[in-house]
């Protein structure tokens, strides 16, 4: 009977211990869900990161509006990427490339292009022409090679070949190569006087230009410049049959060629004395078949040139329409000062306004990372437009402004951006003023990235180690008290089979 009862009671014990055994069940976790929170019940479907598609860096050229020379940059670029953490930083950056220069050691090479046909000859207010003419260059030439150790001036006249049997009008025979560059202040001044006692019949400027191009050197990082100065409109060109008439073929010839040179960044300037006789009107036989007979100096003129109200596009340089009088100091005051003094080497009102896609303001916190060393940026998003704009009023010669921010995909993000290629921004506008001429360029090429979501029962996601979980103070006790309980009743029986 009490082997029976040890039986009952051991048969007892081991029914509690199978009855508490859940306590020490194991529960599986493949990873996270879509927000990487572990759900109520431990148990998790699937993991989000971010993928990185396309690195690229946004460059926008800042170059000075007058002739397109690149004075700076900007840049933007993801500087850091975190898939796990599902970020990704990018950093904004403007450079100012320009550096205060020497001005001494500017490399400088100058034609003067210089009207001498028979008209030149005649006098106005009791001077001739040319002596406006060579009293205007001497000095000018003076002035520059004093200031600049590494200037040339070279000198081109042209007007037509002498009327003598097989002439032939309308070559590079209208021009003449009276100095080639050189930096001798005398050997200059004497060719100007030169210059004086040689004249042709007729104004074939084209040839002039062509002539001071060819002879220019091939020298880098030389600045060149061409001035041009005449008593009256052209009526001969190159290359045609049409001469000796003003207007139509040889206006545009002339006007062609100005645009040339100053398309290859020939600084060009144009000088037309005889202001006085704007409204005289031309001869009838000089103009082409079907002209206004009414046509006047001026409209020749604004035709070739135009006017600052009316610029020919492309550019043919500056144009100064003036009286004789006023050549000493168009020369030697607008035009000495727009060559010889520096360029302004900095670059203000940079004004850059970075725009969001939607999916990426609704799906991805912003923050800064890096406050702009230079200027001031808004504090957030603007949702008006999904920007944000960074204002730097001055950028200095050498000066470099960054400011870097981070995208992070929020917890709640919508499902529907999962493997939606997501360019980081939609468009940044560049502004900014040099040289008091404003500028705006756009630029819509940046980096892509995707969110990517995988399913706890795809084999790529990571299982983790199963955390054991249990109480096992109370194991211990358990396992005890049934082996002591089993010791005891194994003592009682075995004690009463000895009585």
């Amino acid at each position: 009977m009490m082997k029976r009862n040890l039986v009952r009671v051991i048969a007892f014990l081991m029914m509690m211990l199978l009855i508490t055994s859940p306590v020490f069940a194991v529960t599986i976790n493949t990873g996270n869900n879509g927000n990487n929170e572990t759900n109520s019940n431990t148990v998790v479907p699937g993991v989000t990161t971010l993928e990185l598609v396309e690195k690229k860096l946004c460059e926008i050229p800042i170059t000075d509006p007058a002739n397109g020379d690149k004075i700076g940059e900007f840049t933007k670029e993801l500087t850091s990427f975190d898939a796990e953490k599902k970020e990704a930083i990018l950093t904004l950056t403007v450079k100012n490339l320009m550096q205060n220069e020497d001005l001494t050691k500017k490399n400088l090479e100058v034609f003067f292009v210089l009207d001498n046909s028979y008209s030149m000859t005649k006098q106005y207010n009791n001077k001739i022409k040319t002596d406006y003419v060579a009293e205007a260059a001497n000095d000018f030439t003076k002035s520059l090679l004093e200031k600049f150790e590494n200037a040339k001036i070279g000198l081109v006249s042209f007007s037509s070949v002498k009327v003598a049997e097989g002439a032939v009008y309308g070559t590079e025979n209208d021009a003449k190569l009276l100095s080639g560059l050189t930096n001798s202040e005398a050997d200059l001044k004497a060719k100007i006087e030169d210059y004086k006692k040689d004249q042709g019949t007729y104004t074939n400027i084209e040839a002039g230009l062509s002539v001071a191009e060819k002879n220019f050197s091939t020298d880098e990082n030389v600045a060149r410049y061409i001035i041009v100065l005449s008593d009256g409109v052209p009526n001969l060109c190159l290359n045609t049959e049409t001469t000796l008439q003003y207007s139509g073929v040889v206006a545009k010839a002339t006007t062609k060629k100005l645009q040339d040179l100053s398309a290859k960044g020939i600084h060009m300037y144009s000088i037309l004395m005889g202001l006085n006789e704007t409204n005289n009107k031309v001869p009838g036989a000089s103009l082409p078949e079907g002209a206004d007979p009414n046509t006047t100096y001026g409209q020749l003129a604004e035709e070739i040139f135009g006017t600052p109200e009316k610029p020919i596009v492309p550019s043919v340089g500056k144009f100064f329409h003036i009286d004789y009088e006023n050549l000493y100091d168009t020369m030697n005051e607008s035009i000495y000062e727009d060559i010889a003094n520096q360029k302004d080497t900095f670059i203000k009102d940079v004004v850059i306004k970075d725009y969001f896609p939607k999916e990426i303001v609704e799906n991805f916190n912003f923050e800064y990372v890096k406050s702009p060393n230079i200027g001031k940026v808004s504090e957030k998003i603007d949702y008006a437009d999904n920007s944000i704009t960074w204002n730097i009023e001055l950028l200095n010669s050498g000066e470099v402004a960054t400011l870097s921010y981070k995208l992070t995909l929020k917890d709640d993000y919508n499902k529907e951006i999962v493997d939606k290629i997501l360019p980081t921004n939609s468009k940044v506008d560049l502004e900014y003023n040099y040289e008091n001429q404003k500028k705006q360029e756009t630029a819509t090429e940046f980096s892509k990235i995707r969110v990517r979501y995988v399913k706890s029962d795809d084999e790529t996601v990571i299982k983790k180690p199963l955390p054991q979980t249990g109480n096992y103070t109370t194991m211990i006790v358990l396992v005890s008290t049934i082996v002591i309980a089993i010791f005891a009743i194994s003592r009682i029986y075995f004690f009463k089979k000895l009585k």
